[in-house]
């Protein structure tokens, strides 16, 4: 990557990095959840065609940390709702391997992070008819798988859930225009809904959208 993509990139991540921490002000517009992966998946493609330039290395080697957080978050959040199912049912067995907080998950090594978090998804996903009741959504278990195929990305790991069925493109100019085109045509446009009704979010996403440097 050249450093004008650099800095686009570290855009992008402002960006995703505000969505993420402010989830529960956008998670219930559906068009928005959309749009939202398709970001990350197009976030995904980038850092898996990314140039081996020192630069976006150390970038995004602290991506990767912050990646962990907001997967750690968002995995202690359902494992709440899991747990909980799990009590009302009297299944001791799935109660204790929802039992895990953030700070449970944020702690391990990258390794058994990955380990824990696949099985955690996949209870999700075996569970996520009846976490309806409990408020548990299938966009909720996307939204996490996506969050942690960022994650297997930029630790050097191929991802385990491709969340958009679309042909990769090897071309990373092609990539950034895309993400371009994304955040101007749709997000951008869905996220003036909240000019009025929540500006402290919407001026949060505007500072995001800033590119440093270029």
């Amino acid at each position: 990557m050249d450093q004008r993509q650099i800095n686009r990139l570290e855009m992008y991540q402002a960006v995703q990095t505000f969505m993420d921490t402010h989830t529960n002000i956008w998670n219930s517009v559906p068009i928005l959840v959309n749009f939202k992966n398709e970001f990350d998946e197009l976030l995904i493609q980038i850092n898996e065609n990314k140039d081996s330039q020192e630069a976006s290395r150390v970038y995004l080697g602290h991506n990767k940390t912050t990646q962990k957080r907001f997967v750690s978050e968002k995995g202690d959040i359902l494992n709440d709702a899991l747990e909980a199912y799990a009590a009302v049912e009297g299944n001791a067995v799935l109660e204790q391997k929802a039992a895990k907080s953030f700070t449970d998950l944020y702690k391990l090594r990258n390794q058994d992070f990955v380990t824990v978090m696949t099985e955690t998804i996949e209870l999700l996903d075996q569970n996520v008819a009846p976490l309806g009741d409990y408020g548990v959504t299938e966009d909720q278990v996307t939204d996490l798988k996506t969050s942690f195929d960022s994650f297997l990305v930029l630790n050097g790991e191929p991802r385990q859930y491709r969340i958009a069925q679309k042909q990769a493109t090897t071309n990373l100019s092609d990539l950034f225009d895309q993400t371009t085109t994304l955040l101007t045509n749709k997000l951008d446009k869905v996220i003036k809904r909240f000019k009025r009704t929540d500006p402290t979010f919407y001026n949060g996403y505007l500072a995001a959208r800033v590119i440093v440097g270029n």
